[in-house]
């Protein structure tokens, strides 16, 4: 029996996902070769000669753009595995009293996400819920890959180096030019927060994932979604039993989000990072991939190793701290105190 602890706006604490979630998983089956798990992105399903790839997610943070966000951010995480997103439903909650537009616009915009990305819609839910404050989106995508080519967020293997693309908070950031403009107007140039809305647009890693899964020596792929990419990598460490020593002089950030950060006073390695993706590869392989990347125009560093000791940060000036336990994204922290 639940203590009926009360829980933050945000993910569900790692703790009480084990104790309440992971502990009521329905029948086993053996044909499911990845199942939930702290870090774990999707679900492997075997089929035979070929592995489905299952995830849903939820978009609940933004207001702007959540249909395609919902397409991308479930798209992003089949890619995640080696696979090719080919199949999206969705949940569409709507508050009573919404304009038959708002239904228009999400539907439009998850068909143009799925056009973008060769993914059929082959179902769903819509419905009018009383008492709901805003729209929610609630994403399902399936995919397929094979067995060579399935990559898992436990495949992190000591020595690997760690990129990451992009840059920390993109999604976070866009959120927060978007919808908290009022806030940010009289802090951060006009030219900023039009820039950060845009970054709205740079969530999809499904081209960099399948690049790099083409490529080989990739042992992991991980999104670093809410939590920022700090969760991302304490995730990624969980699955593997492994550490790291990340360096944040070698973390790719926009100007535009140091700027929305220092206004609001947040950590920008904690803010909502859909768009960024963390791949674990042979060191080896790294210059190769990091130069395929940058032949699809995406910018890529490697920001640190996988070691076998303690999760470390070496911040900008050198100095080094552990990396602790993100409780919260601070996208959600903002909104609470709105």
């Amino acid at each position: 029996m639940s203590d009926d602890g009360k829980l933050a706006a945000g993910k569900i604490p790692k703790d009480v996902l084990k104790r309440l979630v992971f502990t009521c998983l329905g029948s086993p089956s053996d044909r499911v070769l990845k199942g939930p798990k702290v870090g774990e992105d999707a679900a492997l399903l075997d089929m035979g000669d070929r592995i489905i790839i299952a995830k849903a997610n939820p978009i609940t943070g933004a207001e702007n753009k959540i249909g395609w966000l919902a397409v991308h951010i479930n798209a992003n995480d089949v890619a995640a595995r080696g696979g090719k997103p080919l199949w999206y439903l969705s949940i569409i909650l709507l508050p009573e009293g919404s304009p038959e537009s708002l239904l228009e616009t999400i539907m439009k915009e998850q068909h143009e996400a799925c056009c973008d990305l060769g993914i059929s819609i082959v179902g769903g839910h819509t419905e009018v819920v009383p008492g709901l404050q805003r729209a929610i989106v609630s994403g399902f995508m399936l995919g397929e890959t094979s067995a060579e080519s399935k990559i898992t967020t436990d495949g992190a293997q000591i020595g690997d180096d760690i990129i990451l693309t992009k840059g920390v908070g993109l999604e976070g950031t866009g959120i927060l030019a978007s919808d908290m403009r009022h806030r940010l107007v009289d802090h951060v140039s006009e030219a900023y927060l039009d820039n950060a809305v845009k970054f709205l647009d740079l969530v999809s890693v499904v081209p960099e994932a399948l690049e790099a899964s083409r490529m080989g020596g990739v042992h992991s792929m991980h999104t670093p979604t809410e939590g920022g990419v700090l969760n991302g990598l304490l995730e990624v460490s969980e699955a593997c039993a492994l550490g790291f020593t990340v360096y944040e002089a070698e973390m790719p950030i926009h100007e535009e989000t140091v700027a929305i950060s220092e206004a609001l006073g947040i950590d920008p390695l904690k803010l909502l990072s859909s768009g960024s993706l963390l791949l674990y590869v042979d060191p080896d392989m790294s210059k190769a991939i990091l130069d395929g990347l940058k032949k699809i125009n995406v910018n890529a560093n490697v920001i640190g190793k996988v070691t076998e000791g303690a999760c470390v940060i070496i911040d900008r000036n050198g100095a080094e701290r552990a990396a602790g336990e993100v409780l919260q994204d601070e996208l959600f922290r903002i909104l609470e105190g709105e």
